[in-house]
């Protein structure tokens, strides 16, 4: 990848990008269609070593927020909250065009990911927020003022992705509510993996093929 972020030239035997949108300092580079793997483990990595901090200051450990209090509960909350997600979804974003164009953007970024990929950076955003989220910070404020801060930290970065904030605020909501339920990270972080793993398959798969 060069300097600007953008794919560097394909190498021989190597597989051109279909699609792309071109790089602001090249034009005729067109720019990768994925988050590579060490990006987002760098990301989420400085994330949960954020929360890592901040509980300790809280006076807490990681323990303390991982530990199941009944773990069969938890994974089934986790996986029914999930499934309950990966349906809405689809059926929503058919039904709102915000939600459809949101939907777009998420198919460019990430349209060139392979599977594997997508599963190993859906586990590191589970885990890395739900232990900044719903672990560190929901024992820092009020619930209702975690909420607000998770939406507003996804707010749009143009137009196309004016709905985010808004789905991050009902995601958020049910996440919190498992926390807040079950007493540990276990179910939200489990839906959170589920619904950003399943989401994130469908979408490369839909979004392969760019088209402007």
């Amino acid at each position: 990848m060069s300097s600007d972020g953008s794919a560097a030239s394909p190498g021989p035997g190597a597989q051109p990008a279909t699609g792309g949108r071109p790089s602001a300092v090249q034009p005729e580079v067109k720019l990768e269609r994925r988050v590579p793997p060490f990006y987002g483990l760098f990301f989420y990595g400085f994330l949960f070593s954020v929360a890592w901090v901040w509980t300790t200051g809280l006076g807490m450990s990681a323990r303390q927020l991982w530990m199941p209090r009944n773990l069969a509960l938890e994974i089934a909350v986790g996986l029914g909250a999930g499934l309950v997600l990966v349906v809405v979804t689809p059926w929503a974003t058919a039904g709102l065009r915000s939600l459809r164009e949101l939907e777009r953007e998420f198919g460019w970024i990430l349209g060139q990911q392979r599977a594997w990929e997508c599963v190993y950076l859906a586990i590191l955003s589970g885990v890395a927020e739900e232990f900044f989220f719903r672990g560190a910070m929901l024992h820092a404020m009020k619930p209702w003022m975690a909420l607000v801060v998770f939406a507003c930290l996804h707010w749009p970065i143009n137009a196309q992705w004016r709905a985010w904030p808004f789905t991050a605020l009902l995601a958020g909501t049910v996440l919190t509510a498992e926390q807040m339920w079950t007493g540990t990270l276990i179910a939200p972080t489990l839906t959170h993996v589920m619904a950003n793993a399943v989401n994130m398959l469908r979408i490369t798969r839909k979004y392969r093929e760019w088209k402007e």
